[in-house]
């Protein structure tokens, strides 16, 4: 089996692509080993590996995410884990797992579906960049996303609207995505996360 690798604009994510399907359709996110279990047997298998802290399913990759020690460790770790899984013949989801629905109490998986926009003037996720400012779902699968750009007129605002809504629409249970863009309140850097921060190399008071 062979798999190839991928370098994410977040030095923590890695993505792995065998060279077979992974996902049917749409993308599973899963935030620990609890989850994992519950979920997904190749996620599982995973998070046993130390250092890892996070695994993203997609059509055909995985996302890797990492909280301690180096790529050029884990890397081979994680392709082995991937390979013996697949040898295996388990399945990626655990048959109850297979069509995850949204609700109003799941807005994680969505949040963690946006991340994979990456504003590119700044080269890193909307998420973490704090362009997001609410995502709610209903039981009919309808979802609704307000967002904003750095500033307004911002180039890139129709390219991210729309990797905003085609992000989320593939996830499973989606039905229909609405996109708002509004810039009340104005986007300032103290609306970043930590970690985008951090990347950016920002002080205290939002300063450069």
């Amino acid at each position: 089996m062979f798999i190839q690798t991928e370098a994410t604009p977040d030095p923590a994510q890695l993505k792995f692509l065998p060279d077979c399907d992974v996902l049917v359709e749409g993308a599973l996110d899963l935030r620990d080993k609890t989850e994992a279990a519950a979920r997904s047997p190749l996620a599982e298998r995973l998070f046993a590996i130390p250092g890892v802290a996070g695994v993203s399913l997609h059509g055909k990759s995985i996302i890797v995410t990492k909280d301690r020690g180096e790529w050029r460790h884990l890397e081979s770790a994680v392709r082995e884990a991937i390979i013996n899984h697949f040898l295996s013949g388990a399945p990626v989801l655990r048959e109850s797992s297979s069509s995850p629905q949204p609700t109003e109490e799941s807005p994680d998986r969505f949040r963690d579906a946006l991340r994979q926009v990456i504003d590119p003037e700044l080269g890193y996720n909307i998420v973490d960049l704090g362009l997001i400012y609410d995502v709610t779902a209903d039981e009919h699968g309808k979802v609704r996303i307000t967002m904003t750009t750095t500033t307004p007129g911002c180039p890139a605002t129709n390219y991210l609207k729309q990797g905003a809504g085609e992000s989320v629409s593939a996830l499973p249970g989606v039905e229909f995505v609405e996109v708002t863009l509004t810039h009340e309140p104005r986007w300032t850097p103290e609306m970043m996360s930590p970690e985008a921060k951090a990347y950016f190399g920002i002080r205290d008071e939002g300063k450069w």
